[in-house]
C-alpha cells in the first residue's frame, strides 16, 4: 500500500461556492488539475515530483452540504512520504478556507448593492 493521507472539513457555503474554491486552491498550492467533474463534485489533481516524493495523486470530493474530503496518495510504490501527503491536504484545506472567507471592503470602494 502506498503512503497516503486524507481528511475532511465541513465548509460553509453552497456546493458551487465550495467547489469553485477547491478549483482555485489547487493551482494556488502548486498542483495541477488533471480532471474535474462538477456534477459529481470531484476534482483529480497531480503534485509534481519533489525531494520527498515521486509526486502525488490528489482527489477532492465536495458533498452537497459543503463537506470536503481530500486524499493525497503517492504515485508508484512509495511507502514513506516524509509528511508530504499530510502537507498537501493541509495546504489545500487552508487555501480553500481562505477563498471562502468574506473579503473586506476596499477603502474608497462604493458599498455593494
Amino acid at each position: 500500500m502506498v503512503a497516503s493521507h486524507q481528511g475532511s472539513v465541513n465548509f460553509p457555503g453552497g456546493f458551487g461556492q465550495v467547489f469553485d474554491a477547491c478549483m482555485k486552491a489547487v493551482p494556488q498550492c502548486g498542483f495541477r488539475v488533471a480532471a474535474a467533474e462538477p456534477a459529481l463534485g470531484r476534482i483529480e489533481a497531480k503534485a509534481s515530483v519533489g525531494l520527498r516524493s515521486w509526486g502525488e495523486n490528489i482527489t477532492i470530493t465536495v458533498a452537497p452540504d459543503g463537506r470536503t474530503d481530500i486524499r493525497s496518495a503517492c504515485r508508484g510504490i512509495q511507502l514513506v512520504d516524509y509528511g508530504k501527503n499530510k502537507a498537501n491536504v493541509t495546504a489545500l484545506f487552508t487555501s480553500i478556507g481562505q477563498f471562502l472567507q468574506p473579503q473586506p471592503p476596499q477603502v474608497g470602494a462604493p458599498p455593494p448593492g
